[in-house]
């Protein structure tokens, strides 16, 4: 549906970054994590967005207006309708949040070992999870509200054309 609204407009640029590329016979690069991609107004080249990480998934309705120049152009991005599961899964757990998941995971499981196993463990052990949790629900319910705000745009769309 995205490709018939927007022929006649221009795609963003997107460049990726990667300062440190693996180059030995090798796959994995430590280094990967300060890979960004910036994205451009394909008509000015002016960045609208700059993200950590290669690969992104963007929500809304697709079109995009240039601060700078003031014409639209297709930005990729799409409603959480339209979406595939793994651009989803890439929605809702970047590789920031997954990492910050699983961190907050390892050090829970350490807090509650210490716990049962040392009965004169101090209490105050649990308020490092709930530090580490709570970056964790707020990004949780700030997509959330990302989400119900995308599927109302959608159905809202729907309807009109309908009518």
């Amino acid at each position: 549906m995205a490709s018939t609204l927007f022929m006649d407009q221009l795609w963003a640029v997107k460049q990726n970054f990667d300062p440190f590329p693996a180059r030995i016979f090798i796959n994995y690069n430590p280094l990967a994590i300060f890979r960004c991609t910036v994205y451009r107004c394909p008509y000015c080249r002016v960045i609208f967005k700059m993200i950590w990480g290669l690969n992104t998934t963007f929500m809304g309705q697709g079109e995009r207006l240039c601060w700078r120049c003031h014409r639209k152009f297709w930005d990729s991005s799409q409603e959480w309708s339209e979406m595939s599961g793994s651009e989803r899964k890439l929605f809702l757990l970047p590789i920031s949040v997954a990492g910050w998941l699983a961190g907050t995971m390892v050090v829970s499981g350490l807090v509650i070992y210490t716990l049962w196993t040392d009965r004169w463990a101090s209490i105050t052990n649990p308020w490092f999870v709930v530090v580490l949790l709570a970056p964790l629900v707020f990004w949780f319910g700030y997509r959330s509200f990302q989400i119900f705000r995308s599927v109302r745009r959608y159905n809202r769309r729907g309807s009109q054309k309908t009518a």
